[in-house]
């Protein structure tokens, strides 16, 4: 365990390191060939931005990926959620697949893709890496094992791969909330997977959460470079794979209440999500259409500074996040009602969001 330890903090650290390294490159880089975000409509900032901080996210994860690969080949002891694969399979499939969801974010950032048409994209190639990633024989089985149920497995770890990716993505609408989101929720998964003695997914996890916070320091408010759709794919993606590779309950614990701790960790995108479709449901926009009723727009327009709405969500993903490491030690209707009372809190809070933001409007 004390070694596996040593070797996440390896990855943690590598990978903020380089993510420190690499962000300014790419900042210099996207000013030279003018990749940047310019101020106007629904959007916040008040200078010209560059964009390409997620390649800087995606070299330094992968740097460190490729470090543990080389120097680490023991991770592959652990378990890997119970699937075939190996601590080097893993590895280059986190790899590839982040590629090419990055890819797609990046194709995005250059030629400003309709919402339609890169929501689609964004969709297509999540799937694709989704469906060879359940090919290798990791999904989410969970309940649907040794039930009549079992062949939802694949599609349902599809959805859920796709959702995440998007999900983190919308959530990229203030500076450093989709950074910071994505650090606290692959901080947590590291635990989790150090603690279930899923090494290999620990070190992935670790990694990511690096480089994730290595770029919170050009990302904070006020940002001097975006990751842009590159990254928010690329983290969201990730997060999604990490979930589905998690092992969240001791041997002999009944394996139903694992859905839990990977909702409970990703409170924050998912929440946001919700509310956003909702919305836009309730007022017959399209699911596509970019607006400004997030859930730091939503805070801002309340009172809040940027900073504050930003920090708020961050406290509230650490909270869901410590909810989600208690869930293993709990006994089984202890967990469910744990996990009801985070629902009803996610419920309740999101409610007195838009009361409070209503009631701000009013007296203008």
């Amino acid at each position: 365990m004390l070694e596996s330890i040593r070797h996440a903090l390896f990855a943690f650290l590598g990978a903020l390191i380089l993510t420190m390294i690499f962000t300014p490159q790419a900042r210099r880089l996207a000013l030279r060939i003018d990749l940047v975000d310019r101020p106007g409509d629904r959007k916040k900032h008040l200078l010209v931005t560059p964009l390409l901080g997620g390649a800087a996210i995606y070299l330094a994860f992968c740097g460190s990926i490729l470090v543990g690969l080389l120097l680490w080949g023991g991770l592959s002891e652990g378990t890997v959620a119970d699937t075939p694969l190996d601590w080097h399979s893993l590895g280059f499939m986190v790899i590839a697949g982040g590629f090419l969801v990055a890819l797609t974010g990046l194709l995005d950032d250059i030629l400003e893709l309709s919402p339609r048409l890169k929501l689609l994209l964004q969709s297509l190639s999540a799937l694709a890496v989704g469906i060879y990633f359940v090919l290798q024989g990791a999904q989410l089985r969970l309940f649907l094992e040794g039930s009549p149920l079992a062949w939802l497995a694949a599609p349902v770890t599809l959805l859920w791969l796709v959702g995440i990716t998007n999900s983190v993505n919308l959530l990229d609408h203030a500076d450093g909330l989709s950074g910071g989101t994505a650090a606290i929720a692959a901080v947590f998964f590291t635990i989790i997977n150090l603690l279930a003695r899923n090494y290999a997914v620990a070190y992935i996890c670790a990694a990511l959460a690096g480089a994730s916070a290595g770029f919170l320091f050009f990302n904070f408010n006020p940002a001097s470079i975006f990751m842009g759709d590159c990254g928010s794919n690329f983290l969201g993606f990730t997060l999604g794979m990490v979930a589905v590779l998690g092992v969240y309950t001791p041997d002999g614990s009944i394996r139903e209440i694992a859905v839990f701790s990977p909702l409970l960790v990703l409170a924050v995108p998912l929440l946001d999500t919700l509310l956003v479709v909702i919305y836009r449901k309730r007022r017959g926009a399209p699911l596509w259409q970019a607006d400004r009723n997030h859930l730091a727009h939503r805070l801002m327009r309340i009172g809040f500074s940027h900073r504050e709405a930003v920090v708020l969500l961050w406290i509230i993903g650490i909270l869901m996040g410590t909810l989600a490491l208690l869930l293993p030690t709990l006994k089984p209707y202890q967990a469910v009602l744990v996990f009801a009372h985070a629902a009803a809190l996610s419920a309740v809070t999101a409610f007195f969001i838009v009361k409070g933001e209503k009631q701000a409007q009013s007296r203008i």
